[in-house]
């Protein structure tokens, strides 16, 4: 090889570094905001005295475990944290990177609930440190809605469990249990 193509191809590596280099530390990024999510989901899960998983804010037809609407009516606690990690596991499956823990079925008790949301956290945690920035970038499947990329399916997932967390403030207080301080 002469120097001009030795120089060349140390300069085209040199300047491709500090891409891949960003691109390590954004999976990074997206990894620990999944730790702290999984953290403070599982703050609130466990701040819920076992008494009041089946608790409803207001009575109506309510959702069966599975999550689906059949009324009116709110979740009990335990489908409403089941519910984020059926969502969770719904857009993240899209990445093809594994399948997520099954919801459990008709059973809502804190028990299965909190080892339910931590299986399903380590798994999202585990697909999300599988993802590359191509990943992020390619269409992914997104089942009966519109067309997404790898990284709207992220911030789907991310904003949905954020989005559905929030309520869990409300059953706590209505409940007198102090939530949990989110910690950033």
């Amino acid at each position: 090889m002469n120097r001009r193509k030795a120089i060349g191809s140390i300069t085209g590596a040199a300047a491709l570094a500090p891409l891949a280099l960003g691109a390590d530390e954004e999976i990074a990024d997206w990894v620990g905001w999944w730790e702290r999510s999984k953290k403070y989901t599982m703050q609130i899960a466990e701040a819920m005295p076992e008494a009041d998983y089946s608790y409803r804010p207001f009575q109506g037809g309510g959702a069966p475990a599975d999550g689906v609407r059949s009324g009116d009516g709110a979740r009990s606690f335990g489908e409403l944290m089941q519910h984020i990690g059926q969502a969770e596991g719904f857009y993240l499956g899209r990445l093809g990177k594994g399948s997520a823990p099954a919801a459990p079925r008709n059973d809502t008790s804190k028990a299965t609930t909190v080892k339910y949301l931590n299986d399903l956290f380590d798994w999202s945690i585990g697909v999300v440190k599988q993802l590359t920035p191509a990943d992020l970038k390619k269409p992914v499947s997104a089942g009966r809605g519109p067309a997404m990329t790898g990284l709207d399916a992220l911030l789907n997932a991310l904003v949905h469990t954020a989005h559905t967390r929030g309520y869990s403030d409300l059953y706590l207080r209505s409940k007198n249990v102090k939530p949990p301080t989110y910690s950033v």
